[in-house]
């Protein structure tokens, strides 16, 4: 994980070298955008995924005419990972339950990137690469659905949750491009790729005591979104 902070940290001091090189620098610029993140979790022979709203906002430090400085908040939404139901025994009573396990992540990104000047019209392009400080969470819900003993029926609707969570670094890319309307406002379209490794699930009782329980999750997000530079 450290590699992934090392390379965003030794790209943006390269960036910073050939800013030093050109004229002063130039404004920030923030950026508002929403997007879809489709999620893939587990390995590539058993995997789930999902899709869900992602919006996201950023700011950035221009360095020169093509080199920037970027951090980005990303909530990458929620979706159902796995969804069924089970039954269940427990003090001489037996119970129906609905299981639903869902996940949620999000990311704060740090990269630097590359954009073009206006090459096509008003149309400018991009590429970023750098590291995201993700954070990732599944929980697991149990909705009693049926009851044995009638004794108990108060307890049929009741739900009981668990959660686990785990954070880290990983890798972030990412290709962008930019219609600009004047110098400050710009229609933005993003693509944001980001791998990493959870081990949310230890800390779940259903997933305890299964060795190196982690899952694969890879995120691409598809954005779009306004860009205005101060």
């Amino acid at each position: 994980m450290l590699k992934f902070t090392v390379l965003s940290l030794a790209l943006l001091a390269s960036a910073a070298a050939v800013a030093q090189d050109t004229a002063a620098l130039s404004a920030f610029s923030v950026q508002a955008d929403l997007g879809y993140a489709r999620h893939k979790v587990g390995s590539e022979s058993d995997n789930e995924s999902g899709s869900d709203v992602a919006p996201a906002l950023a700011l950035t430090y221009q360095l020169d005419q093509n080199w920037s400085a970027r951090l980005q908040y990303t909530d990458l939404g929620e979706f159902t990972v796995l969804s069924g139901k089970n039954r269940g025994y427990e003090s001489g009573v037996w119970f129906n339950f609905d299981r639903d396990l869902n996940s949620s992540a999000n990311w704060l990104g740090l990269t630097a990137q590359y954009q073009s000047e206006q090459l096509v019209g008003h149309w400018s392009f991009g590429v970023r690469l750098g590291a995201s400080f993700w954070k990732q969470e599944f929980t697991l819900n149990d909705t009693i659905t049926a009851v044995s003993n009638p004794q108990v029926n108060h307890l049929v609707g009741q739900s009981f949750s668990e959660t686990g969570s785990d954070s880290g670094v990983g890798l972030l890319a990412g290709v962008f491009t930019q219609y600009h309307f004047t110098e400050q406002l710009a229609l933005t379209f993003d693509l944001d790729l980001a791998p990493f490794s959870s081990k949310a699930a230890e800390d779940i009782s259903i997933f305890q005591g299964i060795d190196d329980i982690k899952a694969d999750y890879h995120v691409s997000r598809l954005a779009v979104g306004m860009q205005y530079s101060f």
